[in-house]
């Protein structure tokens, strides 16, 4: 009597439906009808594997497995959205999505911020100093430090981004006369905090110091000043080879800028 070759016989795992020749997803140990797929599993938007819909980790937009979660993306801490760890922004310890991020007070202003100016001091001649340092990272926490030291009573500086600094920012001064630079401006303390903090200036090659001037400081009408701003600038023309080495910038920075 001849044996019956049995034929094998292949079944979704989860409603019991046969299942045709080719039909059938893996998921985890099981396997699946497509019908059982569409309605209880999604896809890893990372991976691209089929997982189970209540095992997955997703939020309005994202869609992934736990371990494409766990490895690469973060979920914001205040917002819930799942973040991808390229672009996740720290604030402390705890991670956020970019626009929760932009919603902390910022220690440090864009590039182009430019406040109405507040004069100190009493005299004619105000000097504006803009100081870039660098390597001691952009860090809100070292911004608000050196702000809280320089701007006890009033605001006397604030802090920007530049982008020719690699890793750091830029500390800006209000107008001020020579005398509240040197007497009431705590310059010292300031700088030795930027020190202590790994902030560099004159040892890097992104930075610079640049003074700003007030126009009428050089004259009482247009005339007087343009004539004072032509001698400034006969004397740099005179003096171009000692203002170079005095500047410590290379002749590829120089011609740069």
């Amino acid at each position: 009597m001849e044996e019956l070759e049995m034929e094998e016989v292949r079944i979704c795992d989860y409603c019991g439906r046969v299942l045709a020749e080719e039909e059938g997803t893996p998921v985890d140990d099981e396997l699946l009808c497509d019908d059982c797929v569409e309605e209880h599993c999604v896809t890893c938007d990372h991976c691209g594997e089929t997982i189970w819909e209540q095992n997955s980790v997703s939020d309005e937009d994202t869609c992934l497995c736990q371990d494409c979660f766990d490895a690469h993306y973060y979920r914001c801490e205040s917002c819930g959205q799942i973040v991808p760890e390229s672009i996740v922004c720290w604030h402390g310890d705890l991670p956020y999505c970019e626009r929760c991020f932009d919603e902390f007070e910022d220690e440090i202003e864009e590039y182009g911020y430019k406040p109405t100016p507040i004069f100190y001091g009493n005299g004619k001649r105000y000097f504006g100093v803009e100081l870039e340092v660098d390597e001691g990272g952009k860090d809100n926490d070292n911004a608000a430090a050196l702000k809280s030291i320089a701007n006890v009573h009033e605001e006397n500086i604030y802090i920007k981004s530049d982008g020719s600094l690699e890793d750091g920012f830029e500390i800006v001064s209000h107008p001020m006369t020579l005398e509240y630079h040197t007497e009431k401006m705590n310059w010292k303390e300031l700088l030795r905090e930027a020190v202590s903090m790994g902030y560099r200036s004159h040892q890097t090659s992104t930075c610079g110091l640049h003074v700003h001037v007030n126009r009428n400081a050089f004259g009482d009408n247009q005339a007087e000043q343009e004539d004072v701003i032509s001698r400034i600038l006969f004397f740099v023309e005179k003096h171009w080879n000692e203002l170079f080495t005095f500047s410590r910038r290379s002749s590829y920075n120089m011609s740069r800028w």
